[in-house]
């Protein structure tokens, strides 16, 4: 009997799907941490409906699954700011101070990138750099990594 040779594919990372996801997640964050979570209420009106039920075997309970809701997303809100604090955290001072300007300082404004490299000190093809690397580093965080088909 041959031996078989273990062959294995070498990923390709889509690196503009994987960029567009690490954006989205860092202005989710963003959103999340400038906005207040409005809760939602429940209705306390009664609908009429002419037709006629017959037994599903199911029960249905609105206020409580608003409420499992409410409490839920408001800790899911938490948990992305603080995944992604940390993820930014452990960059590089550079990266850091990049990544926090471009998506996470909450003044209402969304800036051009050739703005944030002026208003940091670098130079536009330097930022470019820091924050390819950057984006990449919090891919990898983050498990946001995008593979071609």
């Amino acid at each position: 009997m041959g031996a078989k040779q273990l062959t294995m594919g070498i990923y390709e990372v889509d690196e503009k799907a994987t960029t567009a996801a690490v954006e989205e997640y860092l202005n989710d964050a963003r959103e999340y941490s400038i906005t207040e979570f409005v809760p939602i209420e429940p209705t306390t009106t009664a609908e009429y409906s002419d037709m006629p039920r017959g037994y599903t075997g199911t029960t249905s309970d609105q206020t409580g699954d608003i409420a499992i809701y409410n409490t839920d997303e408001q800790e899911r809100r938490k948990r992305h700011i603080e995944r992604v604090e940390r993820a930014v955290s452990r960059l590089p001072q550079r990266q850091q101070k990049l990544i926090r300007t471009k998506y996470l300082e909450a003044d209402g404004e969304e800036k051009w990138d050739y703005e944030i490299a002026d208003e940091i000190g670098y130079s536009y093809r330097h930022y470019k750099r820091i924050k390819s690397f950057a984006i990449y580093r919090l891919a990898t965080s983050l498990r946001l990594i995008k593979l071609k088909e």
